[in-house]
């Protein structure tokens, strides 16, 4: 393609771990991102060399000839401010709004000829500390470019309410305290990861001789097993039996539960215990890898998903359905109404929610995420009466299963694989390339707030009085600096100063080399700090001090006594 682009990103977007939805969706984000071939190149910038070398083995396996090319630049966290200056990047991406977000716009703020879109997606959206994380993005250097990406209508929305929350909790000025934009842009699924049509039939045969199924209906439910952390599974076991009230028999069906569980949890024997107790035939998968899952979803009939849980903002488990041609029965709940349409590809059943939960609120600040998930989701109620009925419905009827699922399955393929979603990003990045913005090219024009966040502390501002006296102090300008005795022997190369790793950037031998040349006779210290004058873009003086301080500190440079 004409007129390519550098994409960067502070994150990996392969994470290692449990296999979790947003470590799948960010993994297969990228994979789609690199595959349309838009961008001239992606640059990485990561917290140290490990990383570096995790992502190198991952990108090298999967696309050897681009990183032949050099189409991949891995660096670390602390060279992003040089490369800012070396290059014009179209894009930043994060894989959370949380994590170096308003560290990305700082930094762009302060070396970048050019204000290019800082932009991330939303995950989970329900964690207490999400909050702060926020208020930190209420701040004069947010531009019109940058966006909160929501995955489904109601995420978006929640963003939208924590700013609105905290701007009037706060009191913040619109115009001082800007906010990035909230835009929506759905997750995907990989069209080859789940079962065809015409694989379908095999798969589902061997899967169901596997578990013993025969020509039972299937009800598959495939998620996090956690009644914490995903669903409560206990008002499925009663939907089961409402279901059976309604006229299903409990010989004609299983309930098929698969997904990741804990190594230590053992809530998947317990579900399988209860639901033996009801009389209902119950069986679980734990922790399948990708085959088995291709093989589970091309084995049922009838996917459920009850979402009760307020980390669930999404739902790639319904596109895997739908993609699988599942008709699904699902929680009328947070994106689950983005991707279903009610009586088209599934049923969704009401959810009541509570009225506030002002104990639940306060508690959060000092109880383990996975107690205050537990109570908010015990308050969340899917109607257990019209999920049992949606699921009779679709299991007494096989044509109106079939025509659900073909329509989930054009649905998925019409809009929301990866490809899709990345071409959505591809848009709005365009989109807000092109938005006026009101902070200027010339680096040297831009506003200090819009610099530095205020969040992050002006060390100097904070703990300037720790010292005897500063570099800038005006008592101390007119006074002399020379070189010591190390200094000249460093000078002459008779002497080798050592030089930190992390401080290389800012001093060098020959740095050092010019500034003892101008101190062999004294010089006043305006006057050093004057020569040795190499401002960053920014017009920051730190580098233009710090060799000088750094002589002082090692002896390479003295106050001249008379």
């Amino acid at each position: 393609m004409k007129d390519k682009k550098i994409w960067a990103s502070l994150h990996p977007f392969f994470e290692q771990g449990p296999a979790l939805g947003r470590k799948e969706a960010n993994r297969h984000f990228l994979v789609a991102l690199i595959r349309a071939e838009f961008f001239e190149s992606c640059h990485f910038f990561l917290p140290h060399p490990g990383a570096c070398a995790q992502l190198e083995k991952e990108l090298r396996g999967l696309f050897p000839e681009m990183w032949a090319e050099g189409r991949f630049v891995l660096r670390l966290h602390r060279d992003f401010a040089e490369a800012l200056q070396q290059h014009v990047y179209y894009c930043l991406h994060l894989s959370d709004p949380f994590l170096h977000f308003t560290d990305a716009i700082c930094l762009r703020n302060a070396f970048s000829s050019r204000i290019f879109p800082v932009t991330a997606p939303t995950h989970s959206l329900s964690y207490v500390e999400y909050g702060g994380y926020f208020l930190n993005h209420a701040w004069a250097g947010v531009t019109v470019r940058d966006a909160v990406v929501g995955t489904s209508v109601c995420g978006r929305q929640a963003v939208s309410a924590y700013y609105d929350r905290l701007r009037r909790a706060y009191g913040l000025d619109e115009k001082k305290f800007r906010t990035p934009s909230v835009r929506c842009v759905p997750l995907g699924v990989e069209p080859q990861l789940m079962p065809s049509p015409e694989e379908k039939d095999e798969l589902g045969r061997c899967c169901r001789a596997r578990y013993g199924l025969g020509d039972k209906i299937v009800f598959l439910l495939f998620a996090r097993i956690s009644y914490q952390s995903k669903m409560d599974l206990l008002p499925l076991l009663r939907a089961c039996k409402r279901a059976e009230e309604a006229g299903l028999r409990p010989e004609d069906y299983c309930l098929l539960i698969a997904g990741w569980i804990d190594e230590d949890d053992n809530f998947d024997q317990e579900i399988a215990r209860l639901a033996a107790n009801l009389g209902i035939d119950c069986r679980v998968a734990p922790r399948p890898d990708d085959a088995a899952r291709k093989a589970l979803y091309a084995a049922a009939d009838i996917f459920l998903s009850p979402a009760d849980n307020l980390q669930e903002t999404f739902g790639l488990s319904i596109l895997e359905a739908a993609l699988s041609s599942l008709p699904v029965v699902a929680s009328n709940f947070d994106g689950y109404r983005d991707l279903v349409d009610d009586g088209e590809n599934g049923i969704l059943a009401p959810v009541t929610g509570p009225e506030e939960t002002q104990g639940t609120d306060c508690l959060a600040r000092i109880v383990p995420a996975a107690e205050y998930h537990l109570l908010l989701a015990q308050q969340s109620a899917v109607d257990v009466k019209a999920f049992g009925e949606a699921m009779y419905r679709l299991a007494a009827d096989k044509a109106l299963r079939l025509k659900m699922g073909r329509a989930g399955r054009q649905r998925v393929l019409a809009g929301y694989t990866w490809r899709h979603v990345v071409n959505r990003y591809l848009d709005l990045w365009a989109e807000l390339n092109e938005r006026p913005c009101d902070l200027p090219d010339n680096i040297a024009l831009r506003p200090r707030d819009a610099v530095f966040h205020p969040a992050n502390p002006s060390y100097m501002d904070v703990f300037g009085r720790y010292y005897t006296q500063r570099i800038d102090d005006p008592a101390l300008q007119d006074k002399k600096l020379v070189w010591s005795r190390a200094g000249r022997a460093v000078y002459s190369g008779r002497d080798f100063p050592v030089i930190y790793r992390l401080t290389e950037r800012r001093i060098s031998p020959e740095k050092l080399k010019k500034m003892l040349f101008m101190a062999r006779r004294p010089i006043t210290v305006a006057d050093l700090r004057g020569h040795c004058r190499n401002p960053l873009p920014c017009g920051a003086p730190e580098d233009q001090d710090f060799v000088l301080l750094w002589a002082l500190k090692h002896d390479f440079l003295e106050f001249f006594v008379q």
